[in-house]
């Protein structure tokens, strides 16, 4: 009987850390999925060519590890950012545990002015 009831505890706190461990699984599966992604219209200009760069930063994206230069990038101008986190990118950063945060960014270009 004593050991019935041992045995009935042990099973029970297997079952507390099988939800723990679901638990701790699905966090990690939101936190993956956390991909998120923003816009930046800068002028409202016809759009010429996309400039692809991944950026590095660290410390859970506090600190940068690059200053970007547009003009090199767009020397007639920038029409939109858009700066991403792809699940990719979340992976990675999952993996680190925040020390290193990749990002996506797109610089779309302006078209250069007509008679130039």
């Amino acid at each position: 009987m004593l050991r019935a009831r041992r045995l009935s505890r042990l099973a029970r706190g297997g079952d507390a850390f099988r939800r723990a461990a679901v638990l701790a699984l699905f966090t990690a599966l939101l936190a993956v999925g956390g991909c998120h992604t923003m816009r930046f219209e800068v002028a409202n200009a016809p759009s010429g060519s996309v400039v692809e760069e991944r950026k590095s930063y660290f410390l859970w994206g506090l600190a940068p590890t690059n200053r970007v230069d547009m003009r090199e990038k767009c020397p007639h101008g920038v029409a939109s950012i858009t700066e991403e986190t792809t699940f990719v990118d979340g992976l990675c950063e999952l993996v680190t545990l925040g020390i290193w945060s990749p990002r996506s960014s797109y610089y779309t270009c302006r078209l250069p002015p007509a008679g130039s």
